[in-house]
């Protein structure tokens, strides 16, 4: 019997990169670091719909640059021998086959110990892929996400996993502590007391976005990357495009003002990537209403910088460890 794939080449690749399916020993095979995967799942979002073209737009959006990125004086596609993985295989109305597709993906992605990408899609999409890394740690699982809303509903309507129930679904399993878990940019009415009180009980430190223009972004992911790393093996983080003021990403599903400027996540992303990530996600992407094309850019901007820094980290580790042993002789 022939053996199902796990994703499909898409049309064009992200940078150009090339198409490795989802695969452990395929990925091992190329030495692939990091690793693309787009997941066009839109079905369990109740706001705008279109995320399900977010990585075909991604992908269209990165065609203009090119590996190289000037900020750290590397080439991406080289020092990562960056691969994109395609799309995990959607199955229409189906919304269980469709989070089993991701999740078995995602599993064969961080057991080839490449740093996973994930581009949704909607913000249920941390469901599957928390299950993924969850089930493929030994220890236990930080979580960050940068989002204007709580996502901390329970159920609604009965659909326990939809985009407003991942925050939930995450603190259920076995190895994600609450107290690992850390949520930015929270703001606005669409966020319940409900829910405020819900992440109190469990202990998830929330800070909303009054906190992060009053203290700054670099104290407030100090902070989260502190309790996201207490006692953790590995690091999750996800970037909702609505955690962005929609001034500068207006192509989200779920668009709010007064968020995180393009600079500030552009900083958030360059501290995770000094610290170390072992995936992340970008989700709520929605090119039908990015008509100008900065968001997919600034998506696009987000995954430079928080590679370009990881690898500015390691060179700078590496230098200070080739000093020390210089001494020692």
């Amino acid at each position: 019997m022939a053996r199902k794939k796990l994703s499909v080449a898409p049309q064009a690749t992200f940078l150009g990169a090339p198409f490795v399916e989802a695969r452990a020993a395929a990925l091992r095979a190329h030495g692939a670091k990091a690793a693309l995967l787009g997941i066009p799942y839109d079905m369990g979002g109740i706001y705008r719909s279109g995320t399900a073209a977010g990585p075909r737009g991604l992908r269209e959006a990165s065609r203009q640059y090119g590996g190289y990125f000037f900020d750290d004086d590397v080439d991406l596609l080289e020092t990562y021998r960056l691969v994109d993985c395609g799309d995990a295989q959607m199955v229409p109305a189906a919304p269980a086959k469709c989070r089993a597709a991701a999740k078995a993906a995602a599993k064969e992605m961080l057991r080839a110990g490449s740093l996973g990408i994930f581009i949704g899609g909607d913000h249920s999409l941390p469901i599957p892929l928390g299950e993924a890394i969850s089930e493929e740690t030994d220890g236990k699982v930080g979580y960050i996400v940068f989002d204007a809303n709580m996502d901390a509903e329970d159920e609604v309507d009965g659909e326990e996993n939809s985009n407003w129930s991942e925050v939930c679904r995450l603190s259920e399993l076995h190895n994600i502590d609450p107290a690992n878990m850390v949520l930015i940019g929270i703001r606005g009415s669409l966020n319940t007391k409900r829910q405020t009180e819900y992440l109190k009980r469990k202990g998830i430190r929330v800070i909303g976005m009054r906190e992060v223009i009053e203290r700054g972004i670099v104290p407030v992911m100090e902070e989260a990357l502190k309790i996201a790393g207490r006692g953790t093996s590995a690091l999750y983080v996800s970037f909702d495009t609505d955690g962005i003021d929609a001034a500068y990403a207006p192509g989200t599903s779920g668009p709010e003002p007064g968020g995180l400027t393009s600079r500030e996540i552009l900083t958030a992303a360059r501290m995770i990537g000094r610290h170390g990530v072992t995936m992340f996600d970008i989700v709520e992407y929605c090119p039908a209403y990015d008509p100008s094309g900065i968001t997919g850019k600034l998506c696009c901007y987000i995954i430079f910088n928080l590679l370009g820094a990881h690898y500015a980290a390691t060179q700078e580790r590496g230098k200070r460890g080739g000093a020390k042993a210089k001494r020692k002789r």
